[in-house]
């Protein structure tokens, strides 16, 4: 087993959090648990976990035709051959491993919310000595988000009065 270069592991940690700095944004990683479905009424019920990060590296986003191959594309017969073709948002996060438990992994099953928009994870590669994940997403326009809300302790501080009144008799 090869020993691990310390100073590269310093630097990529180093790099990292200067992105953090300047491109840091709260998101939220959700995975899905399990899903049931009630076979009498039809409705399905999801269980989903979800995982706050408080500043993930998220960088700008990229806009790259895609192209949708129709039924016109496949057959050979036609003269005339049209496909369609679309703009897809894409972005690419990156999350530090010290923001999060050590057990925890991100997956291509997973999502992620930012900005009210749900992106779906396309594409999950590990840095080098497990250092942060480098995660590329597409938007989902048109999704429903079902966003969790965490609440911060400061903003609840601030509204709280104490007061006490009393009749005596």
């Amino acid at each position: 087993m090869a020993r691990p270069n310390y100073r590269l592991i310093q630097f990529i940690r180093r790099n990292i959090r200067m992105l953090k700095k300047d491109y840091g944004n709260p998101i939220t990683v959700y995975s899905q648990a399990e899903a049931t479905t009630n076979y009498e009424t039809g409705v399905k019920s999801v269980s989903r976990e979800s995982k706050y990060i408080k500043r993930a590296v998220v960088l700008p986003s990229r806009i790259r035709p895609e192209v949708i191959q129709s039924i016109s594309l496949i057959s050979a017969n036609k003269k005339v051959v049209q496909g369609g073709a679309f703009e897809a948002g894409k972005r690419t996060f990156i999350i530090d491993r010290t923001d999060v438990d050590s057990d925890w992994v991100v997956t291509t099953q997973d999502w992620i919310v930012y900005d009210g928009k749900r992106f779906d994870i396309t594409q999950v590669d590990e840095y080098e000595y497990k250092t942060a994940w480098l995660i590329q997403a597409k938007v989902v326009e048109g999704a429903e988000v079902q966003e969790d809300h965490y609440a911060k302790g400061n903003a609840y501080l601030l509204s709280l009065t104490q007061s006490a009144s009393a009749t005596i008799a």
